[in-house]
């Protein structure tokens, strides 16, 4: 992250580290209760190796309280779900937010925002041209708040990510 990124009171923002992988896992679950979502912790470690400036934990009181995984990717492709990736594309102009997940005891904190308000900055930093993501369907208006718009896309590469996903794009353009 570039330049000194101000967080509501009460939790830090930091760079995922395999031994939070365990806590991770606890969130995912927590957060997404109901849907058959979740990613195991190779996921998190594949991540994790492939681009760990993009991955990152907010941490307070001692508990991890929410996650955010993205990385730098191939605009209009998301990647399947719970897949290990080889390497990250060369030459990417996306960043895709993968995701990002708030434990249900610190909702409302804007721990959520920090994450990807954290990551905007960094992908804007780094010169990707925009940022997309796969919503779930009850999640569509929280990213539309953040500037995410529906963009259209191949209907089969969002086979996994459950009915009613939309992907959404960003334009990027220096995030403060």
């Amino acid at each position: 992250m570039s330049g000194s990124p101000r967080f509501p009171a009460g939790f830090a923002v930091q760079a995922m580290q395999p031994a939070d992988v365990e806590a991770v896992l606890v969130v995912q679950a927590q957060a997404y209760a109901g849907f058959d979502l979740l990613e195991d912790a190779g996921f998190f470690l594949n991540r994790i190796e492939l681009s760990p400036r993009t991955c990152w934990i907010a941490r307070g009181d001692g508990e991890l309280l929410g996650y955010l995984v993205s990385y730098p990717w191939t605009l209009g492709e998301p990647p399947q779900l719970n897949v290990p990736l080889r390497a990250l594309p060369a030459g990417a102009h996306s960043w895709f937010l993968h995701d990002c997940a708030v434990a249900p005891a610190a909702s409302g904190r804007g721990v959520g925002r920090a994450l990807v308000s954290a990551g905007l900055r960094h992908a804007s930093a780094s010169g990707l041209a925009c940022a997309t993501l796969v919503s779930l369907g009850p999640a569509r208006s929280y990213w539309a708040a953040l500037g995410f718009e529906p963009v259209a896309t191949d209907a089969g590469l969002l086979d996994g990510y459950g009915t009613d996903a939309c992907y959404m794009r960003r334009l990027l353009s220096a995030e403060r």
